[in-house]
C-alpha cells in the first residue's frame, strides 16, 4: 500500500501538465468500471466474504494509514463520486471507480495504454515527420510534456511488476480481505483490491478507443481548447461530453474469456480480444483510405487491410458539398467521403465521432464486465459436517487456508495446506467448537495455468 500510494502522490502532483490521453479518467473510466460493476458478480461476491451492503459497503482506508493515496484522491473532483470522507470512508463501488481514475498516474504510465495488434507494440512517440505538420504551439506544449519514446504494450503492463496496479496488487489484497483477522483491516485491503482492479479496467477499457490499437498516436496530440498544454483524443473527449460518467451505457452482453490477455487481444490472427476487434472494426484519424484521384476504376489505397470499402462508393453523392457517410454493417458512421476537384478524400467529423462512441462504449463495457467476473472467478465449496471440507474445481497446485469468524468478525486460521492440484477435494480440518462461520481462500493456479484466489464462506451450525 505505502509504495502504490507514493506513485500515485508522485504523479498527482504533475498531472495538470500533461496531456489528456485516454478515455477521460473522472468520467468516462469511472462510468465504465461503475457499469462493469453493476453487471458483474462482484456485488455478491462480496455479501459472501462478510460485506453485507455489497456494492455500497462502506469500506475504509484511513488517511493515516495512506496519507498520499487519500491526497491524490482528493486531487480529484469531489462531484465525480470517488473521493473519500475525512476518515477515509467510501463506497465499494467508488473505490471502484477511484482505481479507474488513477490509473494514468504516473502521467508516464499513461504511455502503457496502447496495443496495435497488427504490429503487437504499444505506443511509439510520433516521428519528427509527424510533430512537423503540428503548430508551434502543439511541438512546444509536446516538448514540455516529454512524451516517452516507448510504452509497455496494454496486455503486458497489467501483469508487469513496475506496475503498482497489476493483478498480483489485486490477487494479494483480495486475498487479505479473506484472512486478516479483523473487520477494519479486511475492509482495508479490499478497498485496496478494487483500487488495483478498477485501474486494470481502465487500461483493458483505453483499447476501445481506435487510435490506440492502429498505431495512430499523433491522434491523441489534437489541441482541446482547455490551454495551450491540453492536448488529447478528440474521440475520447467526445465521448467524456457525451455521456460524463452516469450516461456511460452498460455491457451489450458479458465477454467470457480463458485468460486474462485474451481480453486483451486473441491468440489467433483474427483475434477476438478488444484490441483485435476494434482495430479492424474501425478508422482512426491517421489510418483513413488514401485520399485518390477519382478515375474510371477509383480503388483508394488503405492504410490497413481493415475495415475494408465496399465493391462501389457513391462518388455521386461524395460530389456534394457535404460528401456522404461510409458505414458498417450495422449503420455506424465510419467515416465520411467527398469528391473535390476530382480528388477523393476521407475525413471523420465530431458527428461521426459521436456515432462510433455511440456503439463502441457498449461493447468495452461488455470486456470490462467479463474480467472483472474473471478476476473473481474462483469460487470453492464448504462442507460442513465432523470436519470441514474445502473443495474446488479447475484448480491447480496452490495453497488452501480456513479460517473461522467468531461473532465479533474476527478471524482465526483453522489451517493452512500446500494442495498439488488436479483434485476436486483441497483440504479437510475438524470442525472448531465454536464460531458464527468458516471460511476458506485457495491461492495459486486454475486449470488454464493463470494465477487465481479462490474463495468460499459458510455457516457454521448451531
Amino acid at each position: 500500500m505505502k509504495r502504490l500510494a507514493a506513485l500515485v502522490m508522485v504523479a498527482a502532483l504533475a498531472v495538470s501538465a500533461r496531456p489528456a490521453d485516454a478515455w477521460e479518467p473522472e468520467t468516462t473510466h469511472a462510468g465504465l468500471a461503475e457499469q462493469a460493476a453493476l453487471s458483474s458478480r462482484l456485488h455478491k461476491r462480496l455479501v459472501t466474504l462478510g460485506f453485507t451492503g455489497g456494492l455500497f459497503e462502506q469500506l475504509t482506508i484511513p488517511p493515516a494509514d495512506a496519507p498520499q493515496l487519500i491526497a491524490a484522491l482528493k486531487l480529484l473532483s469531489p462531484t465525480h463520486g470517488s473521493v473519500p470522507d475525512a476518515r477515509g470512508r467510501q463506497v465499494a463501488l467508488a473505490w471502484l471507480a477511484a482505481g479507474a481514475a488513477l490509473a494514468d498516474i504516473p502521467a508516464s504510465t499513461a504511455a502503457n495504454h496502447f496495443y496495435d495488434p497488427q504490429t503487437k507494440k504499444g505506443w511509439e512517440a510520433p516521428d519528427r515527420g509527424v510533430l512537423a505538420g503540428f503548430s508551434d504551439k502543439i511541438r512546444e506544449s509536446v516538448g514540455r510534456a516529454a512524451l516517452p519514446a516507448r510504452g509497455m504494450p496494454a496486455p503486458d503492463w497489467v501483469t508487469a511488476k513496475a506496475n503498482p496496479f497489476n493483478l498480483e496488487a489485486f490477487l494479494g489484497q483480495y486475498a487479505k480481505a479473506v484472512t486478516a483477522k479483523t473487520p477494519g483491516e479486511r475492509s482495508r485491503h479490499m478497498a485496496a483490491a478494487l483500487i488495483a482492479a478498477g485501474a486494470m479496467l481502465h487500461t483493458l477499457g483505453d483499447l476501445g478507443s481506435p487510435a490506440r490499437v492502429r498505431g495512430d498516436e499523433a491522434s491523441h496530440l489534437d489541441p482541446m481548447g482547455g490551454g495551450p498544454d491540453d492536448l488529447g483524443s478528440r474521440f475520447e473527449r467526445i465521448a467524456a461530453l457525451a455521456y460524463g460518467r452516469l450516461g456511460v451505457p452498460g455491457p451489450s452482453r458479458v465477454i467470457t474469456r480463458s485468460r486474462l490477455r485474451e481480453y486483451f487481444t486473441g491468440a489467433a490472427q483474427e483475434g477476438d480480444g478488444l484490441a483485435d476487434i476494434i482495430s479492424r472494426s474501425h478508422f482512426s484519424p491517421a489510418t483513413l483510405p488514401h485520399s485518390t484521384r477519382v478515375g474510371a476504376d477509383t480503388k483508394p489505397r488503405l492504410s490497413r487491410p481493415q475495415p475494408a470499402l465496399p465493391p462501389r462508393l457513391n462518388l455521386m453523392a461524395a460530389s456534394r458539398d457535404d460528401g456522404t457517410t461510409l458505414r458498417d454493417n450495422k449503420g455506424t458512421c465510419l467515416a465520411r467521403y467527398k469528391v473535390d476537384r476530382g480528388v477523393l478524400s476521407f475525413f471523420i467529423d465530431d458527428e461521426c465521432m459521436l456515432d462510433q462512441v455511440s456503439a463502441i462504449l457498449p461493447e468495452v463495457a461488455a470486456y470490462e464486465t467479463g474480467m472483472l467476473d474473471f478476476l473473481l472467478r474462483g469460487d470453492l465449496t464448504i462442507g460442513v459436517s465432523d470436519s470441514i471440507t474445502i473443495s474446488g474445481k479447475g484448480l491447480g497446485a496452490g495453497t488452501v487456508e480456513v479460517l473461522v469468524e467468531d461473532d465479533r468478525g474476527v478471524r482465526t486460521s483453522l489451517g493452512t495446506s500446500q494442495v498439488p492440484g488436479g483434485n476436486d477435494e483441497l483440504f479437510r480440518v475438524p470442525t472448531p467448537a465454536g464460531g458464527a462461520r468458516v471460511l476458506a481462500v485457495y491461492r495459486g493456479a486454475d486449470a488454464a495455468g493463470e494465477p487465481i484466489v479462490a474463495v468460499g464462506a459458510m455457516p457454521l451450525s448451531r
